[in-house]
């Protein structure tokens, strides 16, 4: 088994999250020899009715809740250890820990990969009141109650019931983080968008879902204390995906789907670990793809492809964020390929979505999402922005642009703000477009002066919160964004105009997770994207005469999600511009013009390690291409066109 310095830390609420959420990168994970730990924060009782919920007969099955807590465990490890081994009966060893004083809780240690843990904290997941079924997690954690009660399972040595304090849990949350040296934490979404179908708001996801990522973005914020770089936060969607576009092929599906059916106990005929009288989720039925939540694995903050950027001196410039921190590395001179950093800058919680803008060679602008807890568990989320000094050598302080929906009474509202896009108009103005709360577009610009221009709505509905913001070879600016069917444009007539709505585009449905736009010379603007159901990599080309063509063109690819990275190449067309994305193994996946010509067409080849978000592609001061990731294990990788021409292949890559 190969072995990592990556180590992935996993929170979660209910002991089917994972599967259904994290899933394929989960397995990916495990599969690379990773340190990998994972933690379920209820005991996931629901109704305690251990038999599927379609069954007319249910209700006759008597109702156990620390028996059906105690399958829903046993069929998680059985599919952890199918992932892991490939033998879903590989046995586990049970102790008991405690990870902060007065709160104990069961690790389980998979004894032929003991790099591979499961804690379970085993708290409440649903508790009876005169006023009904209660969500407690998200009761603890909002304040509304000062302790929470643990659910002790069948075998357990913790017999008795333990009463936890929020404090508690964020503080075994963050011994957890010590412990294992995270590198990268896989979380649930902690600000979920409400069903845009609904005429009143209709919240779309589960509440635990929403206090277990609130409970793990302040371990994260109790954890960061002086560290030189914390590590990579992953949020994922849940019940959210069934909005979008399909970003799972057939067979990443049926991979997902025999997990699943291990999980639900599918072929067992006793438990494997002795614990439970029917091991697995028997709720779930008997066929895993009667769920909409396993047909996608998508980023609650669709990640951007152009975080590596050439800034003031000819030096390259990368951007991440680790532990909510925005992190700077650079180039030591122009095209030197020695680097330095991260530089952390400020101590705000930024969401790991950056859009950045300005000239090639000039100094950026930075818009990241910010996300602020006050006391008694209020949020407030807003945009805010951050310029380079003219030297490339430091940043001006986070300067707020507000939401759109900053002036609304209902703070859920503003909790929806999407992930930024941003460009600067050939008058040097900064334009920052986000998805708003009716699911449309918002839009701050600057004015002739660098003030502000209060926030418009340019309308549109149905939109994923996936857009990408363009310049124009005549200065004008240029706004992307995928919807239910098709991609929306809206654009600009003249520099300084107002924005007018296309509706022209015919890309077909595109999968959740990012899109890429270019300029392809001659005032024409090319789309690359994943198309749904497939993750082909599609390339959607305007026409000379401004208009669109009908269907987009595939490209391949290696499989895998989110967006894909693109930069032109001169004389060459759509299917032979510099391409980079995620593939279906995690890693980096690249194509390359050839050097004749007339040998048109992608050639993918796939590197490297499993890495986080999005790939970005850049030219260095010498014209030499350059791709970037930054791994699981938190480390950014840059490799770099031997020669800066068309054709020439990608070096070795450097670890900074």
């Amino acid at each position: 088994m190969i072995r990592t310095n990556r180590s992935i830390l996993h929170v979660v609420a209910h002991q089917d999250d994972d599967l259904y959420f994290m899933n394929p990168d989960l397995v990916r994970s495990l599969q690379d020899g990773d340190r990998t730990t994972t933690v379920v924060l209820t005991a996931g009782e629901d109704d305690g009715i251990n038999a599927d919920v379609n069954d007319p007969a249910r209700h006759t099955v008597p109702a156990d809740p620390a028996g059906y807590s105690t399958a829903r465990g046993c069929g998680l490890r059985s599919a952890y250890a199918r992932m892991a081994t490939g033998d879903r009966s590989s046995p586990w060893q049970r102790e008991v820990t405690e990870l902060v004083h007065g709160f104990a809780v069961e690790c389980f240690t998979l004894v032929a990969r003991p790099a591979v843990r499961m804690y379970f904290f085993q708290l409440h997941a649903a508790l009876t009141s005169p006023q009904g079924m209660r969500t407690g997690l998200y009761e603890l954690w909002a304040g509304l109650t000062r302790t929470h009660p643990t659910l002790p399972v069948w075998g357990s040595a913790l017999a008795r019931v333990q009463h936890v304090s929020r404090e508690a849990v964020i503080g075994a949350l963050a011994a957890l983080l010590a412990e294992t040296k995270a590198t990268t934490v896989r979380m649930l979404d902690p600000d979920p968008e409400h069903d845009g179908g609904k005429r009143d708001f209709v919240v779309s996801d589960h509440l635990d879902h929403t206090a277990a990522a609130q409970f793990t973005v302040a371990a994260l914020e109790q954890s960061r204390g002086t560290a030189k770089r914390g590590p990579v936060v992953e949020p994922y969607r849940a019940y959210a995906n069934r909005f979008w576009g399909q970003n799972l092929d057939a067979m990443e599906l049926a991979e997902k789907a025999d997990y699943l059916s291990v999980y639900m106990g599918l072929g067992s005929t006793h438990c494997p670990q002795g614990t439970c009288h029917q091991c697995g989720d028997r709720q779930l039925g008997t066929d895993p793809y009667r769920s909409t939540h396993m047909r996608s694995s998508a980023y609650r903050y669709s990640p951007g492809t152009d975080w590596l950027r050439l800034g003031p001196g000819g030096r390259l410039n990368a951007y991440g964020v680790f532990a909510g921190r925005l992190g700077f590395f650079t180039e030591t001179g122009p095209a030197t390929g020695v680097w330095q950093g991260p530089f952390m800058l400020g101590d705000e919680w930024i969401s790991p979505s950056l859009a950045l803008a300005g000239e090639p060679g000039g100094p950026a602008h930075v818009i990241g999402l910010r996300r602020r807890t006050a006391d008694g568990g209020a949020v407030t989320v807003d945009l805010v922005h951050s310029v380079q000094s003219a030297d490339g050598g430091g940043f001006s302080n986070w300067h707020s642009l507000e939401n759109p929906d900053w002036t609304h009474e209902d703070l859920r509202r503003q909790r929806e703000l999407g992930v930024p896009a941003a460009a600067v108009d050939g008058a040097g103005r900064l334009y920052v477009f986000a998805r708003d709360f009716a699911q449309g577009i918002s839009v701050r610009r600057q004015n002739d002066y660098g003030g502000w221009e209060p926030w418009e709505s340019l309308g549109g509905r149905f939109l994923q919160d996936a857009g990408t913001a363009i310049t124009t070879e005549l200065g004008t600016v240029e706004l992307y964004v995928p919807g239910k069917e098709s991609v929306s444009r809206w654009h600009q007539k003249a520099v300084g105009g107002p924005f007018f709505s296309d509706n022209t585009l015919t890309t077909g449905t595109v999968a959740t997770g990012g899109i890429s736009a270019v300029n392809s010379g001659g005032g024409r603007v090319c789309l690359y994207y994943r198309q749904a159901a497939t993750q082909q990599v599609m390339a959607y080309r305007q026409h000379e005469n401004g208009r669109w063509p009908g269907s987009g063109a595939p490209l391949g690819g290696s499989g895998g999600t989110g967006p894909v990275a693109a930069v032109w190449a001169a004389q060459r067309g759509a299917r032979e511009a510099y391409l980079a994305h995620r593939s279906a193994r995690g890693r980096l996946c690249v194509s390359l013009p050839d050097r004749e010509q007339d040998a048109a067409g992608p050639r993918w080849r796939e590197s490297g390690g499993m890495f986080a978000q999005a790939p970005s592609l850049a030219y260095d001061a010498a014209g030499a291409l350059v791709a970037a990731v930054i791994g699981t294990d938190g480390r950014l990788r840059v490799q770099r066109q031997l020669h800066p021409e068309t054709g020439s292949p990608l070096g070795p890559a450097v670890t900074v």
